[in-house]
Formats: C-alpha cells, sequence, structure tokens
C-alpha cells in the first residue's frame, strides 16, 4: 500500500550536505517536473498526480535543497509556487 506525503506523519529530513552538487539539482527539477506535471493535469480538467502545490511537505523540501545550493553557491532557477516566472537565484 503506497501512501502520499501527506499520509506519512513524520518523514525525515535529508541530509543534503551528503548530496552531490548535480544530484542536488537533478532532485530540485524533479520536484519542479512534478509541479508542473500537476498544473497540466488541472489544466486538462484531471486531478494532480502528484498533489505538489497542495502538500506543505514539497515545499519544505524543495526550500531545503534551495538553502543548500545557496550554501553551496550554486546557480539555479527558483520553484515558483504561483505559476508565475521562475527567477534566477545566486549565492555570492
Amino acid at each position: 500500500m503506497s501512501k502520499n506525503f501527506d499520509e506519512i506523519e513524520t518523514l525525515k529530513p535529508m541530509a543534503c550536505s551528503a548530496i552531490t552538487d548535480p544530484s542536488l539539482r537533478m532532485i530540485y527539477e524533479a520536484i519542479r517536473g512534478a509541479l508542473e506535471a500537476d498544473d497540466e493535469f488541472e489544466a486538462s480538467g484531471k486531478d494532480p498526480k502528484f498533489r505538489v502545490r497542495s502538500t506543505a511537505e514539497w515545499k519544505r523540501h524543495a526550500s531545503d535543497l534551495e538553502a543548500e545550493m545557496l550554501k553551496r553557491g550554486l546557480e539555479f532557477d527558483v520553484i515558483d509556487w504561483t505559476n508565475g516566472q521562475s527567477e534566477r537565484r545566486e549565492s555570492r
């Protein structure tokens, strides 16, 4: 039996510091992809498959990844949770 993020009482945060730079970006982009897929499902009148926008844990996970990428000085396009354009962030 599979569970959704919001059905799990406690999720342990991922140890982002142990993940390589390319892996951080890949995981972050996977979240963006799931969000975009949900938006496409909703635009076609279907229920979102991943429920990224409505599940706080997704946003928390993305935020943790963003914090680690900023800490490392990596450039990335920030996920816009409001359906708008992304902005470029860079740590200096």
